[in-house]
């Protein structure tokens, strides 16, 4: 089984096998149930910083590193 999943088609095929495991009857539905919301968490995350870039990007701003996005307030407040 691979340990990491690094990209959305690496994602996709999880899902995919997930769900062929669930009509065979090898995968309970409430483990296909936690692997969706945690996959959709995931996706929700990679469209909002997708969503910043772009805005970023037409204001003119440099555009962080995908995964790089800052969280919270700057190094001042803490």
């Amino acid at each position: 089984m691979q340990s990491e999943i690094k990209t959305t088609g690496q994602m996709r095929t999880m899902l995919a096998k997930a769900a062929l495991n669930v009509l065979n009857g090898t995968l309970e539905i409430e483990r296909a149930s936690a692997l969706h919301k945690l996959s959709k968490n995931t996706t929700d995350s990679l469209y909002s910083e997708t969503k910043i870039a772009m805005f970023q990007n037409t204001i003119g701003n440099d555009i962080h590193t995908m995964g790089d996005l800052p969280i919270g307030g700057t190094e001042e407040d803490e």
